[in-house]
């Protein structure tokens, strides 16, 4: 018996250690309603409530809607990554016009400082969008070279080094050695980053953005699949050693 429980125990460890390097993370299982209160996120500008959440992922929607917010994490050296799933909803027609608004990046946690920001950007080709990435600015300064459809799910990461103040993105990437573009090598040193962000406003086509599955981390791994929440790591342990129990 006492075997088992350490066994337990130690598969719990090793979990935890594994995502060691990963410095938050969310897969925003929330009720129907307000982002902000739920999960650490708090607003730092726009009008509070209005970034939602919808069938257990984030809408980040530019429009009429306002609020930006974000979820701090522990301040670390070097390169920081982030992850997310995210799915542009059809609004009605392929992205056009020369407004894309950034929809997510990295910050300090304050209104005005902010890193590796990405936005919808119109299609290269026949296809409805593709993805910008900008390491300081508000326009993007690189364009993925592939267009993406409406209404389908991509794995979107994007890398941030704090000390060379350089950004990098991939789509669907299983390698951090696979195709990314890169945002523009600005001045040393970078910004330390402490928050990843969403945020919504006004743009030419006022998408609306689903976000789900939400990772930041210290390495490509950490954050190129989801991982499980702490909270759902300490009931599997648990629930398996009390399941140990009833079976004595």
């Amino acid at each position: 018996m006492k075997m088992k429980i350490a066994a337990a125990l130690a598969l719990m460890f090793a979990v935890s250690t594994a995502n060691a390097s990963v410095l938050t993370y969310d897969n925003f299982d929330y009720p129907d309603g307000s982002l902000v209160g739920n999960g650490g996120w708090v607003n730092h500008s726009g009008t509070l409530g209005d970034l939602l959440v919808t069938g257990g992922q984030a809408l980040v929607q530019h429009g009429v809607p306002s609020e930006d917010a974000n979820k701090p994490f522990m301040a670390t050296a070097g390169v920081v990554y982030f992850g997310a799933d995210i799915t542009v909803i059809d609004p009605g027609s392929v992205i056009g016009g020369g407004d894309y608004e950034y929809f997510i990046h990295f910050s300090d946690g304050g209104t005005s400082n902010f890193r590796a920001r990405v936005d919808i950007v119109n299609p290269t080709g026949a296809g409805d969008f593709s993805v910008g990435i900008s390491t300081t600015g508000s326009t993007a300064d690189a364009t993925w070279g592939a267009d993406l459809s409406f209404g389908t799910t991509y794995r979107l990461i994007v890398a941030y080094d704090q000390d060379f103040n350089t950004s990098q993105l991939w789509i669907d990437a299983s390698l951090e050695t696979d195709t990314s573009i890169l945002g523009l090598d600005q001045p040393d040193p970078g910004l330390s980053v402490t928050a990843i962000a969403l945020r919504q406003s006004d743009s030419s086509q006022n998408e609306g953005i689903l976000v789900d599955n939400l990772v930041v981390g210290m390495t490509f791994d950490d954050v190129v699949n989801p991982v499980p929440e702490p909270a759902t790591l300490a009931l599997l342990g648990l629930g398996g050693i009390a399941l140990i129990r009833r079976r004595r």
